[in-house]
Formats: C-alpha cells, structure tokens, sequence
C-alpha cells in the first residue's frame, strides 16, 4: 500500500510504502472489541461507595417497641428500610483494571491501523521541526495538509515538548508517540497522520513474522 508524503507546505514529497502486515492484516472485531473495553475499562476511577449501616452516624436506639405496633420487628435507626439508614448493597470502592493478552494486544492494533489503511485514513508527512511553541504555526501545517476540522491523531517518533505545546490547544487534535500508541486512539480519530520518521519506528517496534 502506498501514501503520498506531504511536506510542511502540504505538496507531496514521493510516496511511502506501508509495511503490509501493519496496515494490510486481517481485522478482528473481537480484538478491537476487547482493547476498546480493556481502555474504558482502565480509565474507571472506581472511587463510588455508600455507607453501611455500620458507618452511617445515627443512633442505636430501637425504632419502636418490639411488640404492639403492628409493625415490623425493627432494632435499629441504622436499618436500610430507615429513611437516612444505611445502603445496603451499594458500590463500594473497586479496581475496574483488566489487561489483555500481548498477542491479542498487537492484533488489536494493527486490525485498528488496518481499518484505518483500508478506508485511507492513514496521512504521512515529512519530519518538520517548529522553533518554538506555536499553535498557529502548527495548525498552519495541518490546514496546509488538508486535515482540519477533522478528528486527528498525530503521531511522533518520540516524545516532542514542543509539537506537543503547539497542538495540545486545538480541540480536535491529538499528539502521541508510537511507543504510547494504542488501539482506542485509533479507532477515535478520523484521521492517522505518521511523520516519516514514526513510521519508520512503528515498523522497527513491529517486526514483521516472515523477518524474524
């Protein structure tokens, strides 16, 4: 599969061959599926929690008598049938974190960058460097691209202070390396654009089967 790379000015500077068993492998909606909920999943604080009616600040004294009410034998204030007792079976705090398999993992992410190759989403542009922090400036060479107004992940070879200062203003805009990149980015942006230089990474970090 070839893409054309853009330059900063967004004219094209030759094309680029996409490794096949990245961006042209068999996609699997259950891995997709899986990496997506392991994601939300891991983003859950699980913080909610009720209190008991053995935590709840009220007194012990008996409801009512116990018998000649006509009513249910009851001890407590504390009693969940009480209004302002406690919760009986409510959430308490928990770890919502789950991991998935490595293999499965990385069949999640190139099915991602597969779907993504398949419907022409996957954008390649040449290395560029900014002088200083400047969202102008580089929303400048998205516009330049043909990239603006859509949901995009920009992905870097390394981290980069000050491509990510100058990006982390537009509201559409996503900045990541490819050593953090993961399947739910992916799947979220409506557009991958790779430097030159990242893609040249993701490959090495990947390894094609057949070379090994």
């Amino acid at each position: 599969m070839q893409v054309e790379v853009l330059n900063s000015a967004g004219k094209g500077e030759g094309t680029v061959e996409l490794p096949s068993h990245l961006f042209e492998a068999k996609v699997s909606e259950y891995a997709l599926y899986r990496a997506v909920v392991a994601y939300e999943a891991n983003q859950r604080q699980g913080t909610a929690a009720v209190k008991t009616r053995a935590e709840v600040c009220r007194t012990s004294k008996k409801h009512h008598r116990q018998k000649g009410t006509g009513q249910a034998r009851m001890g407590s204030r504390k009693s969940p049938v009480v209004k302002g007792g406690g919760v009986a079976f409510g959430p308490i705090p928990r770890s919502y974190r789950t991991q998935m398999p490595k293999g499965l993992k990385q069949r999640a992410l190139t099915s991602a960058l597969s779907l993504k190759g398949r419907d022409g989403m996957i954008k390649v542009v040449a290395d560029f460097e900014l002088a200083a922090p400047s969202t102008k400036s580089f929303k400048a060479v998205i516009d330049a691209c043909g990239l603006g107004g859509q949901r995009l992940l920009f992905v870097t070879s390394e981290s980069n202070p000050v491509l990510l200062k100058s990006g982390r203003n537009l509201p559409r805009v996503e900045i990541q390396q490819v050593g953090t990149l993961c399947t739910y980015d992916l799947m979220k942006a409506d557009i991958v654009l790779f430097t030159r230089q990242a893609l040249g990474k993701l490959h090495q970090t990947f390894a094609s089967p057949d070379k090994e």
